[in-house]
């Protein structure tokens, strides 16, 4: 409710409206974004609470609407949005009701109509309208002013019709009636359940403590003063580093037993509103959440085989998105990059479809490629960044990229010492377990963060009235804890890394292991401090300090409180930036990385990804879910759209950007 108050008392209800970026406005808008961080958006996904939650602040919204994981509504503009009966948005899809451009804050209406559906990372700007029955494909986007008729299908970047939209698919023989709740008691359900899958997980750590406290001799009587009475203590500093260290483990541990325990998902398609849709949701649940933990270690592939899915030896795993693991058989040496939308439960028009999704020897997939359930892969495929993947035409050993994909004839092929990059030294696996385990470590810091704030805040008491507690001590001492989370952050950046240049490192090197780490260790501990500072100049300053070059009056969109390469990073005056930079790749197992330049006043548009060695011309345009090729020079003041971005004709550009 606090935020629902700061709305309307800071914004009021939202109107369409263009207004420059740092305006009066802008600072209005900017607290309500910022007080919407509050709701826990994560915990109400996949719940009709979700739909309450947006009804209050302004929009209109159906019933029975589904919201994946990653479906981002947080940023205002509320007022604007009408979502019909029976809407799907798909996991990480997004609603352009508030976008950068041009230095501006442009808010603008969004309407989806009655049982259309949205499909992964499917994008509309704002003045679009999806009407009802309509579908928007995966990785696609919708342009701003443009319309998608009732009962179409549109593909590609920007969108064009594709056909009709499939209907509903038939419930499997005996599902149709079974176990389906009504959808607030369905949200119920799951709502109670995550809590209850939570409550087991501080269970397990209080009992964890327990028995080290036991083993190291500290009775009950002392340890619950100490936790009244906080006080600092040389023997706390061993089972302050060491607990966490062994605890994290052991959770994980459990968290893919208990994934397993769920049992086998049936292949097919279920009710959205079923019984059986909830345990579909928390075995996606639990792999996201062990992801952050583990993704890209060699202890990955061995979680996800506990957890149920089929991986083969020398396979090289990242994030994977939306994952139900006994759907999925993945073959010997592949690669997945970051961002891997793999065989993830198809929500269309109120049903589930679930299918089984194998990717064969040898295959590399690029950051965001999206492959649908039911997909089989042949050997050696390589699909490159934001491609879906289409059994019609891949062969084994062809290439593919772009949206809609076209075959590259020819791969660049990175030639390197298979001992660096396949079948590496014991010496080079000691120093890669060394550096991924160092993750069960990183809780340490904030731990003890958390200690010294509880000690000063202890020994403050003492002689502040409770108003210099509650408005001055407590806050400047919570400052100071997130800002020296921050500067752990800086520091390890220059410790572990130093001034990076572009060059290529392969998988197996110390260097790469290095560099994963301190990625890890930076959404750790300041992806939540820094993201409070999104849409300041504030953040620029810290990017700055990190090795980015930033210029002034630079606007970052959201996605800015962490960046992979910081000093490849070159942002001229004036720039709006909204990309995911892929100022580096992983191909052939080598880590190639080159410097990406965004000239003055140029900007680049929502969920785009620009790829190392690009360069941005001046005043130049990119559009939303585009991809800038590596090397690529785009020329100033001139449009792009497309998956690869193409130039646009001044008319279609307008239109574009209208």
């Amino acid at each position: 409710m606090t935020t629902v108050g700061v709305k309307w008392i800071r914004a009021g209800r939202y109107r369409p409206a263009v207004t420059r970026v740092w305006s009066w406005f802008y600072l209005r808008h900017w607290i309500v974004e910022q007080t919407a961080r509050m709701i826990p958006w994560s915990l109400l996904e996949g719940t009709t609470a979700y739909s309450v939650v947006l009804r209050l602040l302004g929009a209109r919204v159906g019933r029975r609407v589904h919201i994946h994981h990653g479906v981002h509504l947080q940023r205002g503009g509320w007022d604007l949005l009408t979502i019909g009966d029976d809407v799907s948005l798909g996991c990480d899809s997004w609603l352009g009701l508030v976008a950068l451009d041009g230095g501006c804050l442009h808010i603008a209406p969004v309407s989806i109509g009655d049982r259309a559906t949205l499909e992964v990372r499917a994008g509309v700007s704002g003045h679009t309208h999806v009407e009802s029955e309509a579908m928007l494909t995966a990785l696609s986007w919708l342009p701003t002013g443009q319309t998608i008729p009732a009962g179409e299908r549109w593909n590609g970047v920007p969108a064009m019709p594709a056909g009709m939209s499939p209907g509903a698919p038939l419930l499997v023989t005996g599902r149709a009636h079974r176990g389906i709740l009504l959808p607030g008691v369905h949200g119920a359900v799951l709502l109670a359940s995550l809590i209850l899958r939570s409550s087991i997980s501080i269970m397990v750590t209080l009992i964890a403590v327990a028995l080290f406290a036991w083993s190291m001799g500290v009775e009950y009587a002392t340890a619950e003063e100490w936790f009244t009475f906080p006080t600092w203590s040389n023997g706390l500093l061993l089972p302050m580093i060491v607990l966490p260290i062994l605890w994290m483990p052991v959770v994980l541990a459990i968290q893919a037993i208990e994934v397993r325990a769920m049992g086998r998902v049936k292949l097919g398609v279920l009710d959205r509103w079923s019984l059986a849709y909830i345990r579909v949701w928390h075995k996606t649940h639990g792999v996201n959440s062990a992801s952050r933990w583990l993704s890209g270690t060699l202890f990955w592939p061995i979680w996800l085989r506990i957890a149920g899915m089929r991986v083969g030896p020398r396979s090289e795993i990242s994030t994977i998105i939306d994952v139900v693991p006994e759907c999925v058989n993945i073959g010997p040496e592949c690669f997945f990059a970051d961002g891997i939308y793999l065989g993830g439960p198809v929500v269309h028009r109120g049903t589930v479809t679930i299918g089984f999704t194998t990717i064969s020897r040898g295959t590399f997939l690029g950051n965001h490629v999206v492959i649908p359930a039911g997909t089989t892969l042949p050997d050696s495929s390589f699909l490159g960044v934001c491609t879906v993947a289409n059994v019609a035409y891949l062969n084994p050993g062809t290439s593919w990229f772009g949206h809609p994909a076209m075959e590259l004839p020819r791969r660049e092929v990175v030639v390197a010492d298979r001992r660096l990059t396949h079948e590496p030294s014991f010496i080079r696996k000691v120093s890669r377990v060394f550096w991924e385990s160092l993750r069960f470590a990183l809780p340490t810091i904030p731990l003890l963060v958390a200690l010294g704030w509880f000690v000063l805040m202890q020994r403050f008491s003492a002689d502040a009235s409770w108003m210099w507690m509650a408005f001055l001590i407590a806050p400047a001492l919570t400052l100071a804890a997130l800002i020296a989370e921050c500067l752990f952050v800086l520091g390890l950046k220059w410790m572990l890394l130093g001034r990076v240049r572009a060059g290529q490192h392969p998988l197996w090197s110390c260097w790469c292991s290095r560099w994963d780490f301190l990625y890890v260790a930076w959404q750790f501990y300041a992806i939540g401090p820094l993201a409070s500072l999104q849409g300041t100049l504030l953040l620029n300053m810290f990017l700055r300090a990190t090795g980015a070059k930033i210029g002034r009056r630079v606007v970052l969109g959201p996605g800015f409180s962490q960046l992979v390469d910081p000093d490849m990073l070159n942002i001229a005056d004036g720039a709006t930036v909204n990309a995911n930079f892929q100022a580096h790749s992983f191909e052939d197992r080598v880590l190639k990385l080159a410097p990406v330049h965004v000239r003055r006043n140029a900007t680049i548009g929502e969920n785009s990804v620009v790829f190392y060695g690009a360069d941005i011309g001046e005043e130049t345009w990119v559009a939303p879910n585009g991809v800038v090729m590596k090397n690529e020079m785009l020329p100033a003041k001139l449009e792009f759209a497309g998956c690869p971005v193409q130039p646009v004709e001044q008319s279609a550009a307008h239109h574009l950007k209208a």
